[in-house]
């Protein structure tokens, strides 16, 4: 499948920003192909999403951030992401794993018109996407949202 024109340029600008501030980053669609989330077990079954981009903290050998670039959010979507990032226990670079555990999610996607119905489901639904992740066991701490 191709990469949409925004979304590469989206995560290309990512990707050179938190380079330029000395964090190692892994991007799905350039340097590695797949960056699998996986569930309990890195199994095949158990894989339940990928990232676009992955922020690796060396000094402590750990992830830190995981990136989601989207060129057309919808609530169905936003949900999807955020819980399936946040059920995962496990990611595979190449073919290392690394536990995941106080991930700080980032869903970057295009503005939506303001004050559409849309827009105004997805406010409500990041706010209860953010209570929901602070009382349930899973490996984000916080999510955010921001149009680009």
């Amino acid at each position: 499948m191709t990469e949409h024109k925004w979304h590469k340029k989206v995560r290309e600008e990512f990707v050179e920003k938190l380079k330029k501030l000395k964090f190692k980053v892994y991007s799905s669609h350039s340097d590695y192909s797949k960056l699998e989330l996986f569930r309990e077990k890195v199994e095949r079954q158990n894989c339940l999403s990928d990232a676009d981009i992955v922020v690796f903290d060396s000094k402590y050998k750990r992830i830190r951030q995981i990136i989601e670039v989207e060129t057309a959010m919808n609530p169905k979507k936003l949900i999807g992401i955020v819980f399936a990032t946040h059920f995962c226990d496990y990611c595979r670079i190449r073919e290392k794993y690394y536990t995941l555990k106080n991930i700080f999610l980032n869903i970057v996607c295009k503005k939506a018109k303001e004050k559409s119905k849309k827009a105004l489901k997805l406010e409500v639904i990041k706010k209860s996407l953010g209570d929901i992740i602070k009382t349930t066991k899973g490996c984000l701490s916080k999510f955010e949202m921001k149009e680009y």
